[in-house]
């Protein structure tokens, strides 16, 4: 994408222009979450949240892979760390994540072979120049990384990397979505659905829970007038009380997504449940691996023997995830909880709404 190309979606006439209809033509309280974390960090960069009414309250979803990682896996990617012969690769946000005794980059400091990572490739590759080691990726994320995860395991599988495996705490947003809408307490006027996502699973993915729970929805890219413009159709949306799921990012999100992409997710993966940091077990909301592909099962591979333990005392990064809270109603926000201090990873990860709100609030 071009320079010039991208000024237009970032034009501040086109914005004034769309600020002064949402202004114009919203007289409904509305709230409207942004369900990735990438639109959170997005919406306060540009002080969108400053420049909205006051009619309009913009909640940020469980739309970050990392906050969403239920404290369970953060433990087990720290016990596997601490497996003799082992290394473990990891993205970046992940190392800071406090499991319920210590972080990875904890680990990392006590001597642990704890690598960062940009890519999942990357993990194949210090497996390949590693053979007397056993290097286990922590695979976090949603629709947007997992064909890539998928396309690893096929390529060490091809290659016999045998001394490469995953531990999977991947999953998937519609069901997530649907699970919000049945959560008692939360109050959702619209949707604004991840661009990224999207691009994988396309418009048609989101079409049960929207058929289901008819809240308006609309799909949006990251630039300021792609938020803008999401916003105002969702205020149309419900001041007509039409609600309906619109694509608003149609440059890169067709109906169909990425078939490719997905085939390559199936054919590696199988839809299970997931544990979400907060909400709890979704059902049909992961992907494990399929029996073919069971030996990069890092969770087969070592016995963790590991328990259901509480997530941090006061830490309200559930509520937040589900639009119950925001950050400053935390009790720990900015006393306990600071980026140097991070209690929750809704503060650790870079797409982390109390990072947001913190950095930006």
């Amino acid at each position: 994408m071009g320079l010039t190309y991208l000024e237009k979606f970032r034009d501040p006439s086109l914005a004034k222009n769309l600020v002064a209809a949402i202004h114009k033509e919203s007289r409904l309280t509305l709230r409207l979450m942004e369900v990735c974390g990438t639109h959170t960090m997005a919406i306060f960069r540009h002080g969108i949240r400053n420049i909205l009414p006051e009619t309009i309250t913009l909640l940020s979803g469980p739309g970050c892979p990392v906050c969403v990682t239920a404290q369970k896996d953060i433990d087990a990617f720290v016990a596997v760390s601490r497996q003799p012969d082992v290394i473990v690769t990891t993205f970046g946000d992940l190392m800071r994540v406090p499991g319920s005794g210590t972080t990875l980059a904890g680990q990392k400091g006590a001597g642990a072979d704890v690598r960062m990572v940009y890519s999942v490739f990357d993990a194949v590759t210090i497996a390949r120049q590693n053979p007397e080691k056993q290097v286990v990726f922590c695979a976090v994320g949603f629709e947007t990384t997992i064909p890539t995860i998928a396309a690893a395991v096929l390529m060490a599988a091809k290659e016999k990397v045998t001394n490469f495996s995953i531990y999977g705490a991947n999953k998937l947003t519609p069901p997530a979505l649907a699970a919000l809408m049945t959560t008692p307490g939360v109050s959702i006027d619209g949707f604004i659905l991840p661009g990224h996502v999207s691009v994988i699973t396309g418009v048609d993915a989101y079409r049960s829970v929207f058929e289901t729970h008819k809240v308006p929805s609309v799909i949006t890219g990251f630039e300021p007038i792609d938020i803008l413009h999401a916003v105002l159709m969702l205020v149309r949306q419900n001041e007509s009380r039409v609600p309906a799921l619109e694509n608003a990012y149609p440059r890169a999100v067709r109906e169909s997504g990425n078939p490719k992409a997905r085939e390559v997710m199936h054919q590696v993966f199988t839809v299970g449940d997931a544990a979400w940091r907060g909400i709890g077990l979704i059902k049909n909301s992961g992907m494990e691996l399929k029996p073919d592909f069971k030996a990069f099962d890092a969770g087969a591979r070592f016995e963790l023997n590991l328990t259901d333990v509480a997530e941090p005392k006061g830490c309200a990064c559930g509520e937040i995830l589900m639009g119950l809270k925001t950050p400053v109603a935390c009790a720990l926000y900015k006393k306990v909880c600071t980026p140097m201090t991070p209690v929750g990873p809704c503060m650790v990860s870079s797409e982390g709404a109390c990072a947001a709100y913190y950095n930006y609030g």
